[in-house]
């Protein structure tokens, strides 16, 4: 009779455990999906935020390497303001003569110089082939990123449910234990022989009591 109850025992709480981890999953699942969590991690992690700007500053060298082909334009322009004050004599006839003058310019003069470097000893062709390999490097450097934040982000949401699911499946094994437990001890107290399994179901609940449920004090 102890085994048969023993196994009704084990069955329930299978059962119970079973049901409360497939209720408990809809519940995780809809709070956040996969998709939602894989598409936050993309977006704000920092890590991946950082390489991305640092392969925008690499791509800005392959322009800064073409512009060897381009041809250079210089502008040059002087502008100032000039003051003369002239005083001259005459002599005539003995007779002193003196006229001043005075004005102001303002002279100008501008030039402009256009250039292109028709050969510079591949200097040009070879900085922008530089440019080039270091943006793929950069490239699959912010991919190679790109594939450990997912996974990462990943892994962390199966561990969120496997460890829902665990703490589901504690916590129906802890009620169906003590109700199990309580059930015995009604038939104890009316005077039914609780049979070979009691001392066993005793010290079953503190062991499946986790650390975020009191102690039973029953």
């Amino acid at each position: 009779m102890g085994k048969v109850r023993s196994r009704n025992v084990r069955r329930a709480i299978g059962a119970a455990a079973i049901v409360g981890v497939v209720g408990a999953w809809p519940q995780v699942c809809g709070a956040e999906t996969m998709e939602s969590a894989l598409v936050q991690a993309y977006q704000n992690n920092p890590q991946l935020n950082a390489q991305r700007a640092s392969a925008r500053v690499t791509d800005e060298a392959v322009p800064q390497a073409l512009s060897g082909y381009r041809p250079r334009a210089s502008v040059t322009a002087t502008l100032g303001e000039q003051y003369s004050d002239v005083t001259t004599r005459a002599n005539s006839q003995g007779i002193n003569t003196y006229a001043r003058s005075h004005a102001t310019t303002t002279p100008y003069s501008g030039t402009g110089t256009v250039s292109q470097t028709l050969f510079n000893g591949f200097q040009t062709a070879n900085r922008t082939r530089v440019a080039e390999s270091q943006v793929s490097a950069a490239r699959e450097g912010l991919r190679i990123m790109e594939q450990t934040v997912l996974l990462a982000a990943a892994t962390a949401y199966m561990d969120v449910l496997r460890d829902t699911a665990n703490l589901e499946v504690q916590r129906t094994n802890v009620r169906v234990l003590e109700e199990t437990l309580k059930q015995t001890r009604d038939r104890f107290n009316v005077g039914d022989s609780p049979g070979p399994m009691w001392p066993r179901r005793r010290p079953s609940l503190p062991r499946a009591n986790p650390q975020w449920l009191p102690p039973n004090r029953s």
